[in-house]
């Protein structure tokens, strides 16, 4: 990005309200940018440690638009030595704050951080749920167990944590053409409740964000899209699959084309 003063290319790691949490190659500069309005924070000098994959053992997110007082920037870093490292930063900070806990982790992260109701959840190594407070800067774990079993070592299936408004979701998809399995959190009797029906929600769903909205046309409706797309005739078509049919569009989501360093982004010009 040339207006941003940078010639190298960035890594973009996690968006929402417009904003893209974005890094240099080496993972110790860290920007939020919003690419539409061409704005951005610069984020205090991170000391990334070093790893045997990084795309498996950083994982970050954030909880507003940087423009927002309440903003809170989360990182998660595992060692080799399966200690979790959690690292916050909120606009006005100069530094990083760091917590090391040593829990039963593995050496790399199941799937992204979710920040929902005021707390960011994200799957440990046996399925249960973490949950740090920010701003209160306490961290627990709920007993309440992933609905499918995470085998995050063999990468066999994808899973993903979505905030939809008041709901805290969950997503897995298999590497083959087997049906989505969408579950939501039951917040009264701590257990996941299979979703057979999103209400008119679209997901959107990558490696690295995931996004909810309701308020696309009626034809986008009750769809999850997937990081690819088909190229027939060189005319490019958006994949997806369909909560009413239980198909993926197209057919054999193994043959899609998957742009590399990209990431859904859901325009905000307001924020």
């Amino acid at each position: 990005m040339k207006w941003l003063g940078i010639d190298d290319d960035l890594t973009f790691h996690y968006s929402k309200d417009g904003w893209v949490l974005t890094s240099t190659k080496d993972y110790n500069s860290l920007f939020i940018v919003n690419p539409l309005k061409r704005e951005y924070f610069s984020l205090p000098n991170f000391n990334s440690r070093r790893y045997v994959d990084k795309d498996l053992s950083f994982s970050s997110a954030f909880s507003s638009a940087p423009t927002s007082p309440d903003c809170v920037v989360v990182i998660l870093e595992i060692t080799l030595e399966c200690v979790l490292q959690i690292s916050t930063w909120s606009p006005g900070e100069e530094k990083w704050n760091t917590m090391s806990f040593h829990d039963e982790f593995d050496t790399i992260l199941p799937c992204k951080p979710v920040f929902s109701r005021g707390e960011f959840y994200w799957y440990r190594r046996g399925g249960e749920l973490l949950v740090l407070n920010p701003y209160k800067k306490t961290r627990q774990v709920l007993e309440v167990k992933a609905p499918i079993m995470l085998k995050p070592s063999k990468r066999v299936m994808e899973c993903h944590l979505v905030d939809s408004g008041e709901d805290l979701i969950t997503v897995f998809r298999g590497r083959t053409t087997d049906p989505m399995r969408i579950f939501k959190l039951d917040r009264l009797n701590m257990v996941w409740k299979k979703l057979h029906d999103m209400g008119g929600v679209t997901l959107f769903l990558d490696r690295r964000t995931t996004l909810a909205t309701s308020c696309l046309e009626k034809l986008c409706r009750n769809q999850i899209y997937i990081s690819g797309f088909s190229d027939i005739n060189h005319r490019k078509r958006s994949a997806f699959y369909s909560l009413e049919t239980k198909e993926y569009h197209p057919k054999k989501p193994s043959n899609l084309k998957a742009p590399m360093n990209c990431i859904w982004i859901e325009p905000n010009l307001t924020s």
